[in-house]
């Protein structure tokens, strides 16, 4: 890749800052105040009593997905793979809501009020990868 970056360079380097930062809020929502990030989501409330301990659990995993994106962010074109690394675990989450909704779980209308976070944080991952690979710098 070259010292100069393109407005596609910049596009995939916010795509990833985007979803980086979004995830890192979230992880240190629930790392901090889990029982208020708990409240905070409503469909969160749904799906039983809070737990502080489980919600700290998923924090963690939120932050270090997002602090590995935060990496990427810096040059996609040379830290591809941590992007991958730091989406992965926001992709299995999206899918397991995707389970949930299709095996009748929970219903569309939770699965659409959960979307933008769920699924939206590792569309932004997926999408910056598709640039990266369609301009061969995978």
């Amino acid at each position: 890749m070259t010292d100069k970056l393109d407005i596609l360079d910049r596009l995939v380097q916010l795509l990833l800052l985007i979803a980086a930062v979004t995830t890192i809020a979230n992880g240190a929502f629930m790392l901090v105040k889990p029982l208020d990030w708990y409240v905070f989501v409503p469909t969160v409330v749904t799906t039983g009593p809070p737990n502080a301990h489980f919600i700290r659990d998923i924090g963690l995993a939120y932050l270090g997905s997002g602090l590995i994106l935060l990496y990427a962010a810096a040059n996609p074109a040379i830290r591809w793979r941590a992007a991958i690394v730091g989406g992965l675990w926001l992709s299995f989450h999206g899918l397991l809501h995707i389970y949930e909704v299709a095996a009748g779980i929970c219903g569309p209308a939770t699965f659409w009020a959960d979307a933008p976070a769920v699924i939206g944080q590792p569309a932004l991952v997926i999408a910056a990868l598709a640039i990266l690979k369609a301009r061969k710098r995978i």
